[in-house]
């Protein structure tokens, strides 16, 4: 697999994946009580102080997503090859330095990580970038 289309592809339906639950938690329910509970901190879902840093912490977070969505998708458009290579790289890194703090927190036995099965599923994406970033061919369709 060392078309950039397909590696871009993958990329964006992973991110689409692994950027859904912000969405959610900024909207509230349950997917944000779950979220709260899993952070360990103590009464924060009843401070009104703590609960507005959550909204605007997951409100920077979905436009971050947004932003690697939307370069993805262009990346998606271009044609050159040295472009195409650029791009992967770039965005591999981007991509790093997202997941790198979850692998830290996961490695100390921090509390403040996704569960590990969409941390494996950030690998994937990172992987994939790099690979193209080195390896890749255009393919015509």
């Amino acid at each position: 697999m060392k078309s950039f289309k397909n590696i871009f592809l993958l990329s964006l339906i992973i991110d689409l994946i692994s950027f859904l639950p912000i969405f959610l938690v900024y909207n509230g329910g349950e997917m944000r009580d779950m979220m709260i509970e899993s952070m360990g901190i103590e009464g924060l879902g009843q401070s009104i102080e703590g609960m507005a840093v959550m909204d605007t912490m997951a409100f920077g977070f979905g436009f971050i997503g947004a932003g690697y969505i939307a370069s993805l998708v262009y990346a998606l458009r271009l044609k050159d090859l040295s472009a195409l290579k650029a791009a992967a790289f770039i965005l591999g890194i981007v991509h790093l330095a997202w997941t790198l703090p979850d692998f830290v927190n996961f490695a100390k036995g921090s509390a403040g990580h996704p569960p590990l099965a969409f941390m494996i599923l950030s690998l994937v994406p990172i992987a994939g970038l790099f690979y193209v970033s080195q390896n890749g061919i255009i393919k015509s369709y």
